[in-house]
């Protein structure tokens, strides 16, 4: 395969899109189901990065994955601990803030810690977050009362989870432009390996170790994972800062607010006027189809934690699922969910990574409305490896998404930004679900809460529509002009 890049000489010293860079390829070459184009500042940061530095960054973020996302989607195991043995004073929907706010942090941080990342502070933002990590899982062990477990597990692991996330995710999706959704895919699995292997663990271990130091021995294993996705995370060159320059700056808002590029020789940055800056970060929103991806991330999240935070008290408490057999349905949704992140990936390929998005949050909400039907152990168990698969792409596919719809200066941002809307979501829609919950003859009626998640997802479906449609006719608009 041959490549012709189209270049134009400027003055400025910065990488700049100026022409597209146009790769002619093979009749099954495609990405996003498109011939490929690129900008020439893709092209150049693609031209500074080896083979290995690419691996590693992918060995890396499914590290990360696993340890943040993976323990997030655990969560049900420790919701029916909590709610059985551990904290029976508190009610469902208490529980479920702990859960929730984990997951709020891992997102809404995503908006600080993607321009991080954008700017070059790539090590010290990797670096504090893996610690609060590791602390929060050692500070659970000795945790006693809600307020204690909910410090620990809900708010460190939570904006340590949120520090390392994002800059993983656009680790990868700087490394790639072709193959791209497969590369996010196959790191995003992490987070699905994760949530087969600490829901086992966590019962198996239980009963012998007991709880204090079945959380010790996750801080250990949790240390040598980001002991090992921090030195692949950091390997290589970052986009925007090949020489490992970055903009000398004081204070959060100047480097979100600032672009990245534009870097002098000493590491310094000449002065911009506050309206330039506010101008600056408010071009991160730039675009209709980026906007309503946002919009539609937003109503699917509200949704999307519901099944996986009450799958495991539903079986217990209304089709009677032994209390052996029960956390097991967590781990077989995750196993689907694994399957989920790797294969629409590599369909995304050919047929679109916003196309694959929108039929999964359709389909996702079509099997939260099954969800109300299903009366039988032996059907909960085979509806939690579909939902799981469809549940899997739906979380990854969006990233990849967001990276179409932005530039390699401006991804971690944008996906950041993506990630923070939808974390807004995620805080409050298991809360609300859990309040909805009801006890009818003295049975409990999750009617409710299923209700709202079917139609929340349904909400953001159509929403991310739009995106599809956008991509969709840039790709032929591209397609002409190259005929």
């Amino acid at each position: 395969m041959s490549a012709t890049v189209v270049l134009e000489r400027v003055s400025r010293p910065t990488i700049v899109p100026i022409e597209l860079a146009v790769v002619p390829t093979s009749g099954r070459e495609y990405e996003d189901g498109q011939a490929i184009t690129y900008s020439s500042e893709e092209v150049e940061f693609q031209r500074s990065t080896s083979d290995v530095h690419r691996f590693l960054k992918i060995l890396g973020s499914f590290f990360v994955h696993f340890i943040t996302l993976g323990l997030s989607t655990s969560f049900g195991s420790y919701q029916a601990y909590y709610e059985e043995e551990y904290l029976p004073n508190s009610s469902s929907s208490t529980i479920s803030w702990i859960g929730t706010t984990q997951v709020f942090l891992l997102s809404f941080l995503g908006l600080f810690s993607g321009a991080f990342y954008d700017r070059g502070y790539v090590r010290e933002v990797l670096a504090a977050g893996l610690v609060l990590v590791v602390l929060g899982m050692g500070l659970l062990g000795s945790a006693r009362e809600f307020w204690q477990v909910f410090l620990a597990q809900g708010l460190c692991v939570g904006l340590g989870s949120g520090l390392i996330y994002v800059p993983a995710i656009s680790s990868v999706s700087n490394q790639f432009i072709t193959h791209r959704t497969l590369a996010l895919g196959v790191a995003a699995s992490g987070a699905a390996a994760g949530g087969i292997i600490w829901p086992i663990a966590f019962r198996k271990l239980l009963p012998s170790i007991g709880f204090a130091w079945v959380n010790r021995s996750f801080a250990f294993l949790v240390l040598i994972l980001a002991i090992a996705s921090y030195l692949s995370l950091t390997s290589g060159n970052f986009p925007g800062h090949p020489d490992g320059q970055r903009p000398r700056t004081r204070g959060c808002f100047s480097i979100l607010s600032q672009r990245p590029g534009n870097v002098n020789q000493n590491g310094s940055r000449t002065s911009v006027p506050t309206r330039e800056r506010l101008t600056s970060l408010f071009s991160a929103f730039n675009g209709t189809a980026y906007l309503f991806l946002c919009v539609g991330v937003f109503f699917v999240l509200l949704g999307y934690w519901i099944p996986l935070f009450y799958i495991v008290p539903y079986a217990s408490t209304v089709l009677n699922a032994p209390s052996a057999y029960a956390p097991y349905l967590l781990s077989i949704l995750n196993a689907g969910s694994f399957f989920g992140r790797v294969v629409p990936a590599s369909v995304g390929r050919f047929c679109g990574s916003a196309n694959i998005l929108l039929v999964g949050a359709a389909s996702l909400a079509v099997l939260v409305f099954v969800w109300l039907n299903v009366q039988q152990i032996a059907g909960i168990t085979v509806w939690c490896f579909f939902l799981g698969f469809v549940a899997g792409s739906v979380i990854t596919i969006p990233n990849a998404v967001a990276s179409r719809l932005s530039k390699p200066s401006n991804t971690g941002q944008r996906i950041g930004i993506m990630w923070t809307a939808g974390a807004f979501a995620e805080l409050v829609g298991t809360p609300i679900a859990g309040t909805l919950v009801t006890q009818v003859n003295g049975k409990t009626n999750y009617l409710g809460g299923q209700l709202f998640g079917g139609l929340s997802i349904v909400i953001g479906a159509a929403f991310l529509i739009a995106p599809a449609w956008s991509i969709f006719k840039d790709d032929r608009t591209r397609e002409a002009r190259l005929e």
